[in-house]
């Protein structure tokens, strides 16, 4: 009896570990380089500061290229230390994506400085569904 409660407890933790989303977000201070993976894109990026505000440069790439995604669209949205949102920026990527590409957002903010977080989200279409995440990094 005992033996078959520590291998029900054993499945268990495994079906549990393997439900988890895995995803990776980097560390790195501000104003830096940075990656985000999970097992649908992987997008690494820099911001920097301009006269206007703020701009992000970086890379998109579908991690499942047996899958195209359609109307791919990545929103960064820039946050004060409250969550309050200071501006945003869209790219939308055309056409069926399967590799990677580049992305630049030039977001116009008033007071740059006061920038804390930046909020991606993602939104794509696939033959049989319909797809939205998104996650917060520092700039």
């Amino acid at each position: 009896m005992l033996s078959k409660f520590a291998l029900a407890i054993g499945i268990l933790s495994l079906v549990t570990a393997c439900a988890v989303p895995r995803a990776n977000l980097d560390t790195n201070p501000a104003f830096t380089s940075h990656e985000f993976a999970n097992h649908e894109l992987a997008i690494s990026w820099k911001t920097e500061p301009t006269d206007k505000g703020v701009r992000i440069d970086g890379t998109v790439k579908n991690v499942r290229p047996d899958l195209p995604y359609s109307s791919l669209q990545l929103t960064a949205k820039l946050l004060d230390e409250s969550g309050n949102t200071l501006g945003k920026g869209t790219k939308d990527f055309q056409g069926r994506f399967t590799g990677s590409e580049p992305f630049s957002m030039e977001i116009p903010v008033p007071q740059k400085e006061s920038v804390k977080k930046v909020n991606f989200s993602y939104s794509y279409g696939t033959t049989e569904d319909f797809h939205r995440n998104d996650f917060d990094s520092v700039p």
